[in-house]
């Protein structure tokens, strides 16, 4: 039987669980290239199903978007256009990604 909580889990408690392993990472030598927030994971978890094809009116449902722009945002992100176009796959080696990305973005840095 699951115990009961002690506190309620807020947006706030998320934050501040993210702040504390962001800092034990940094603490670690590990560095992230985006802010780390709990609409990071929201987003990543959007492109991830958008990347393995389910329909955009399923992840509109699976999101709680009300409006399908909402919905919509998530598949005008660069970084997925160019990994449809020229396989970028999220599995693939850090490195391997690195160079792909640099070599189609020549004009950016990193």
């Amino acid at each position: 039987m699951e115990k009961a909580r002690i506190w309620e889990i807020t947006d706030r408690t998320v934050r501040t669980w993210l702040s504390e392993a962001v800092e034990a990472a940094a603490a670690d030598g590990v560095t992230f290239s985006v802010p780390v927030t709990p609409h990071t994971f929201r987003h990543s978890y959007a492109m991830h199903m958008l990347y393995a094809g389910i329909p955009l009116k399923v992840l509109q449902s699976l999101m709680g978007h009300k409006s399908i722009s909402s919905t919509e945002v998530y598949t005008k992100v660069f970084a997925l256009d160019v990994a449809a176009r020229h396989r970028v796959q999220f599995a693939m080696p850090e490195a391997e990604a690195v160079a792909l990305i640099k070599k189609l973005t020549p004009n950016q840095s990193t």
